[in-house]
């Protein structure tokens, strides 16, 4: 199987890519039996909630210092955690929850009704996608301490998993709305954030914090993470045991653990990547708003390369936007777009583009060199030439979710089909960055949300057989991700994330 070409040098590959592309690694404490230290290629952008990302890498900073509402099971299925029960009403618009009576934040705040209905109202207001999931929110009515109300505009197939997630974080009151929240966390988790020892934009150590109700779920007494972002750094790193555990979201990294005899472990980690096609209406490059140059492109990709030589077989490759663990996931369109160049050419011809077209999207290639280069290897068959324009990690998520890119190679994670159809699809997600309106998507949206069950996925299955004949996306793979981790710490994977929570770390026997 072929190689693809770049001129790039290889780097580590992972979902968040956004301040990737900047920044260098740093020192920590070695490590030791007491002691947990992890490694992520990505600084944390903010400790505020509602401006966090939905998921990705940069949660192994925030899980030390944020209990969520719900947590995770075995499965990826939403559990008690502070929310300790549940229900919804006929019309699935109020949430009925019962909170816990013994938690308190770091700063002797309690953790009541009260401070649940300040964060979910704060964190709605957020800029991250994990303020984005709160758009059906109403409002929080408080019944007393440890019962409240969350009432939706309409229903959220995907609260409850979210919840269990960035969005939510639970941070003190007395620091909500504060510029300080941002680099100087306040929550109700097991450890509390170090500044003596914390090297912002380097090292993050977290000491437990005593009062934790939940402390027999994390045995460290003490919690690192380091921002690498250097492949030979990170290995050596692990080899000598300064780190106990990263992603293994590349091959060289993979491959390098293995070798080195560190453990390898895989899962579902719920990200999707491929090309996105956010410029699907033809407002930068007006040959993408064409359904047939669309349906070319991937026509053109050649998907079981890519996952055998860039990913090293981790994946299952995708033509369709959602998982096949997911209910919305047609089995059908599997098969709808086969490597098949000659029609991709064809296609192009009768879309009036027989010697293709040229255009610009961002420079990826220091987090994704593999990738980007199968991306325009695999265009330039059909004569679409692709010029890169430099980026920098502070930069390329604003730039792309402002509308400054007409596509791209992408990682996007999400829990499920409705997760990623109010991100990707809806009119105003956060990745639809031109804010494309259709009224059948929106259609099949809305006969989604008020359906719950078989006739929900139905609705869900139709949209996703609509926006795949659309091709407003390329996917690739449905990505199966990996966690390396010394001998001495083992790591319990949860199917969904993307990254292992942090209460599934502990030591060796």
């Amino acid at each position: 199987m072929k190689r693809f070409t770049t001129v790039a040098t290889a780097a580590v590959g992972v979902i968040a890519l956004a301040a990737a592309l900047t920044a260098c690694a740093g020192g920590a404490e070695k490590a030791s039996g007491d002691s947990l230290t992890l490694a992520v290629i990505t600084p944390p952008t903010t400790f505020t909630p509602g401006d966090m990302p939905a998921g990705g890498p940069e949660a192994t900073y925030y899980e030390p210092v944020y209990d969520t509402l719900l947590a995770l099971d075995d499965e990826g299925q939403p559990v008690a955690n502070l929310i300790t029960d549940w229900s919804y009403d006929d019309a699935l618009t109020t949430l009925n929850v019962t909170l816990r009576d013994d938690v308190v934040f770091t700063d002797g705040e309690p953790f009541n009704a009260a401070a649940l209905k300040a964060n979910l109202e704060a964190t709605k207001t957020g800029t991250g996608a994990s303020g984005q999931a709160l758009g059906f929110l109403s409002g929080v009515e408080v019944v007393d301490d440890t019962h409240a109300d969350i009432t939706l505009t309409a229903p959220d197939p995907s609260l409850l998993a979210n919840l269990a997630r960035s969005t939510g974080y639970i941070a003190s009151p007395a620091v909500l709305g504060t510029d300080a929240l941002a680099t100087a966390p306040v929550g109700t988790g097991p450890y509390v954030l170090d500044t003596d020892k914390t090297t912002p934009g380097d090292t993050y150590v977290y000491t437990r914090n005593a009062e934790y109700w939940n402390k027999d779920a994390f045995p460290f007494e003490q919690v690192a993470v380091r921002f690498v972002d250097d492949t030979t750094a990170l290995l050596n790193a692990l080899r000598t045991g300064e780190i106990n555990a990263t992603l293994g979201a590349s091959t060289e990294i993979v491959d390098g653990a293995t070798k080195a005899g560190l453990n390898v472990d895989t899962f579902t980690n719920g990200s999707v990547e491929g090309i996105y096609i956010w410029d699907r209406g033809g407002k930068l490059v007006p040959a993408l708003g064409d359904i047939r140059v669309r349906q070319a492109i991937n026509h053109a990709m050649d998907r079981s390369s890519i996952v055998d030589t860039v990913k090293g077989g981790l994946g299952t490759l995708a033509e369709q936007p959602f998982a096949p663990q997911d209910p919305a996931h047609v089995a059908a369109l599997n098969d709808m777009y086969p490597y098949d160049l000659d029609k991709a050419k064809a296609l192009m011809a009768e879309a009036g583009y027989p010697d293709g077209f040229t255009m610009s999207l961002p420079d990826f290639s220091p987090v994704y060199p593999d990738e980007q280069a199968a991306m325009t290897e695999m265009l330039a068959a059909i004569g679409i030439k692709v010029e890169f324009t430099p980026v920098t990690g502070d930069q390329v998520i604003g730039n792309l979710i402002g509308g400054q890119y007409p596509m791209n190679f992408f990682s996007l994670s999400v829990t499920d089909a409705w997760n990623f159809s109010q991100l990707a699809i809806a009119q105003g997600g956060t990745f639809n960055p031109f804010h494309a309106a259709d009224a059948t998507a929106e259609k099949l949206l809305n006969e989604a949300q008020d359906a719950t069950g078989d006739e929900q996925a139905a609705a869900l299955q139709k949209l996703n057989t609509y926006v795949t004949e659309q091709a407003w996306f390329a996917p690739w793979y449905f990505q199966e991700g990996a966690i390396v981790t010394t001998t001495n710490v083992t790591v319990t994977t949860v199917p969904g994330t993307n990254v292992p929570p942090l209460a599934r770390f502990a030591p060796a026997a």
